[in-house]
């Protein structure tokens, strides 16, 4: 199998040879002694690309989704309680690597067959994705690892991260947190890890059909054309951080709740052609559209609308090729209206609209309304929101807000969602504009933990480990 470098092997074994039920108490006398955060943070991400095979890109996988979620939640912590999210990766990646063992017991071997040369890697890998041919893209991306630079491979990937929703965005998602994990870990684990999201990237074919669409039936091919064909002809401002038009985004967000998924992508792309709008308010439309889906069928479906409209986003972001983010936003209001379309079939799913959104009586004074709403959670989520949205409103700085509901995800989380949903919503706060952040701060409290659960199993261990209260 793959061996790692030698400052990190050793760390990497303990984790995957120490038996689940003792591993919380293993790593933390090795923190005690010393062990770096980033090794451990590190080592934990290769266990998992390591162990867990990424075909399908999903379920046990999300041992290594999580890995930059909890990392991100614990940035923002208190001191005492910064590490309670990667040990509760940690037990979670124990669980994954014994569902692995029993459904076939992957372990990422060396690169089989011959490697393409530096001129040829890029030719090599665009015709293996295209033909889904993973042993031969396996060989490539190693091949560009070995003999590119970090930005240049990424480059090339955020277009295939973002060509197929079928596993309900899980493929951006892991595009974006394999990056966003190797900048704090460092590149030269980038081999094992791009290689697993090469194949994770691979996965189902062209022909499979999942979550209510096959490959060819997606927005993906009229994407391709349309930023290809209509790039020349932007205006030179098209891409802005800043939104100006709350009417363009609300326009856009009915394109895509009325409208079936290829032509919201064109009504899109035609305000942005006409000037109308620019790529701030299509974000902007884009990160309602998955709350509101959020909030119309609260649940896994609508944590992944939220989660990859945040991967989405990132991948725009992280280019620096103008056609590549003008079709991962195409794909954007592609992927929420593939969403809709396929949540609409549910009895439970809610004709809401997120822009039209009402509050309610909060408590006065930041702490206290954060902790009238944190208490909410889980019983009465429409009222916790209409209280978060009012809650906003008044308090536009939320930091407490988040702050206090930081601390329960950290304590409280008991499932690998909870991690990535906040991560996700609470950063995609900042990235619309204030006008719209009561609406997406209500929209979190249909899937974060609330003041009334109870810690879990895992955090009490790891307190108790670790000597913290």
């Amino acid at each position: 199998m793959v061996r790692f470098g030698a400052e990190i092997e050793p760390l990497v074994r303990l984790i995957e040879d120490t038996p689940r039920e003792d591993c919380i108490e293993v790593l933390a006398h090795r923190l005690k002694s010393g062990l770096a955060y980033r090794q451990f943070l590190a080592a934990l991400f290769l266990a998992g690309i390591r162990n867990v095979n990424p075909q399908p890109p999903g379920f046990k996988l999300h041992c290594v989704f999580v890995v930059h979620s909890a990392h991100q939640l614990s940035l923002d912590a208190p001191e005492s309680e910064r590490l309670l999210p990667l040990f509760w990766a940690l037990d979670n990646f124990k669980k994954a690597q014994e569902q692995d063992i029993e459904q076939g017991d992957f372990r990422l071997r060396e690169v089989v067959g011959r490697i393409p040369g530096p001129k040829q890697a890029w030719g090599e890998f665009r015709a293996a994705m295209e033909s889904w041919d993973a042993p031969r893209a396996d060989r490539a991306i190693a091949a560009l690892a070995r003999t590119r630079g970090a930005h240049e491979v990424m480059e090339g990937l955020w277009r295939y991260g973002a060509r197929d929703y079928r596993n309900i965005g899980h493929k951006a998602i892991f595009t974006a947190n394999a990056w966003r994990t190797l900048q704090t870990i460092g590149w030269r684990h980038a081999e094992p890890t791009l290689r697993s999201l090469t194949l994770g990237l691979l996965d189902f074919g062209t022909e499979r059909r999942m979550n209510g669409f096959g490959f060819e039936d997606q927005c993906h091919f009229a994407n391709t054309d349309l930023a290809r064909k209509i790039l020349p002809e932007l205006p030179g401002d098209w891409i802005s951080g800043e939104s100006s038009d709350p009417n363009s985004t609300e326009e856009m967000l009915a394109a895509i709740r009325e409208s079936r998924p290829v032509p919201a992508c064109a009504a899109v792309a035609r305000m942005i052609s006409k000037g109308s709008a620019r790529s701030a308010e299509a974000w902007e439309a884009i990160h309602l559209a998955s709350g509101e889906l959020m909030m119309r069928l609260p649940g896994i479906l609508g944590v992944h609308c939220v989660t990859s409209a945040n991967a989405l986003h990132y991948a725009f972001r992280m280019s620096a090729d103008a056609e590549t983010r003008l079709y991962v936003l195409l794909q954007g209001v592609g992927w929420m209206a593939q969403f809709a379309t396929f949540m609409s079939r549910e009895d439970r799913f809610r004709e809401l609209d997120i822009s039209a959104m009402s509050g309610a009586d909060v408590e006065e004074g930041s702490r206290e309304g954060a902790d009238e709403i944190l208490g909410l959670l889980g019983a009465e989520a429409d009222r916790a929101a209409r209280k978060a949205f009012s809650y906003a409103r008044e308090h536009p700085d939320t930091s407490g807000f988040l702050h206090a509901a930081r601390s329960l995800v950290c304590n409280k989380a008991d499932e690998v969602h909870h991690f990535k949903f906040a991560a996700a919503i609470f950063e995609d706060l900042s990235l619309v504009d204030p006008r719209w952040q009561p609406h997406m701060l209500a929209t979190a409290t249909y899937y974060l933990r609330g003041s009334d659960h109870p810690d879990s199993n895992v955090v009490l261990r790891a307190r108790e480990a670790l000597g913290v209260a």
